[in-house]
C-alpha cells in the first residue's frame, strides 16, 4: 500500500478593516462548507457583530449563513483552546496581529489539517508583506 502524501496548504491575507476581511474569507467558506469540510476559526479580535452586520447583506442560503454565522468569531479566551480542536477540522483560519499568528502556529500540529489561512491587519504588516508571502505557499485572495 502506498501512503498518501499529504501535504498542508498554508495560505496567507490581508486586510485593511474587519469587514474587508470578512469578505475575503466568505468565498472560501462558503466553498469549504458546500466541500462539507469543516472550518476552525481562532482570532484575536471580536468579529462576530461585524459578521452579522455583513451576513444580512449578502445573497447566501439561510443554510450557509447560519453555519458560517455558528463558526467561532469571537475572541478565544482559552490558552488551550488550539488543544482541544477536533479531530476532523480539515481547515483553521488564524486572525490578528502577527505575534498572535506566530503564536497560534506553534501550537497546532499543521500536519493534521488540510489548509492554515493566517489573515494578518495590512496596516501592521504593509512594510513586511514581501516576507510573510514567502512563508506562506499562496495568497487567499488569488485562490
Amino acid at each position: 500500500m502506498v501512503a498518501q502524501n499529504k501535504k498542508t496548504e498554508e495560505l496567507c491575507c490581508f486586510y485593511v478593516s474587519d469587514f474587508h476581511l470578512e469578505m475575503i474569507l466568505l468565498p472560501y467558506i462558503n466553498k469549504k462548507i458546500e466541500e462539507q469540510e469543516n472550518i476552525y476559526i481562532t482570532t484575536e479580535n471580536n468579529l462576530k457583530s461585524s459578521l452579522k452586520i455583513l451576513i444580512e447583506r449578502v445573497n447566501l442560503k439561510d443554510e450557509i449563513k447560519e453555519k458560517i454565522l455558528n463558526l467561532n468569531w469571537d475572541v478565544q479566551k482559552n490558552e488551550e483552546e488550539m488543544n482541544l480542536i477536533k479531530e476532523n477540522i480539515s481547515n483553521i483560519i488564524i486572525i490578528g496581529s502577527e505575534n498572535f499568528i506566530n503564536q497560534k502556529n506553534k501550537q497546532i500540529n499543521k500536519e493534521k489539517y488540510k489548509n492554515i489561512i493566517n489573515c494578518y491587519s495590512f496596516d501592521e504588516v504593509k512594510d513586511d508583506m514581501d516576507r510573510i508571502i514567502k512563508k506562506h505557499n499562496d495568497v487567499l485572495n488569488n485562490k
